[in-house]
């Protein structure tokens, strides 16, 4: 049985099962004598042997303690980095940065542009400087107590999810280190149209099933901001 935020309350209940697993909705309740309930489902599991929480990932830095000197709060359970000025930059000391904190994007174009706005401002090729320290941490204490792009809708935990918003903050990054013009533009929207598509597919797959999505490959169109998309044999 896998219980899942996720799960599809339009299918009918064979598009619930594949092979020996049954998709069930998120769990919200454990009985004295073990029974599992489930969101607005009236079906009450019993006899389960395991229970696996799939919960994701906290963040964690090592190498940064008490000894270091550095203010960084990352709370297990939070999936939330502070202070950080755009996700990226040590809110106090700059020259400090998190390349690839925030996740659901699309890795690597994400990184070089984190990357690249790091350089500008650490070699001086920035357009413009980042603001001041006290602009900087109020910045950061927006961010971390907004609940991520979603707004009043977001949780702790989606202060570093992105998602369909990363395309603005990609043209941020590119801006801020003085590379966005009309081929980046393309670029980016490029990327979006395969992440959208990829997406699409991705979300049609039941969970744990095969990943078939994987298999598709595409040739980018960055002219017309399109591509063709492929099967892999």
């Amino acid at each position: 049985y896998l219980s899942d935020l996720a799960f599809d309350f339009s299918g009918d209940q064979g598009s619930n099962v594949c092979g020996n697993v049954t998709w069930l909705p998120r769990t919200m309740e454990f009985d004295e004598d073990g029974g599992v309930h489930f969101e607005n489902i009236q079906f009450v599991l019993h006899d389960v042997d395991v229970i696996i929480f799939c919960s994701g990932y906290d963040y964690k830095f090592p190498f940064i303690n008490e000894k270091s000197g550095l203010e960084l709060c990352s709370t297990p359970g939070e999936r939330r980095v502070t202070p950080l000025y755009e996700n990226l930059f040590h809110a106090q000391y700059p020259n400090i940065a998190f390349i690839g904190l925030q996740h659901s994007v699309l890795p690597f174009p994400y990184f070089e542009l984190q990357a690249d706005a790091v350089t500008a401002q650490l070699i001086g090729s920035a357009p413009d400087p980042l603001p001041t320290l006290n602009d900087r941490l109020a910045a950061a204490k927006r961010d971390a107590e907004s609940g991520g792009p979603k707004g009043p809708l977001g949780r702790v935990q989606d202060t570093h999810y992105l998602g369909g918003y990363q395309w603005d903050y990609c043209r941020k990054m590119a801006k801020m280190a003085g590379l966005y013009n009309d081929d980046l533009e393309r670029y980016i929207g490029t990327n979006k149209a395969i992440y959208d598509h990829s997406g699409k597919e991705r979300k049609s797959i039941f969970p744990g099933g095969p990943d078939s999505y994987r298999y598709t490959g595409y040739v980018r169109d960055e002219e017309n901001v399109s591509f063709e998309s492929f099967k892999v044999h």
